[in-house]
């Protein structure tokens, strides 16, 4: 199974130009977008003052 796989995306890749990896990348980031929330940058927050000892 896992043949397949990396040789479908090796065909794709080379022979299809990426046609069909492109795709599947471009639909989980529609739905992404489309879940509750969406999708954010991920951002570094800090819960305490690091200017206080």
């Amino acid at each position: 199974m896992i043949m397949l796989v990396v040789g479908f995306i090796l065909w794709d890749r080379f022979d299809n130009d990426g046609a069909y990896t492109a795709d599947v990348e471009r639909s989980f980031r529609e739905a992404s977008l489309e879940m509750p929330g969406g999708w954010k940058l991920p951002t570094i927050t800090f819960n305490r003052d690091p200017l206080k000892q």
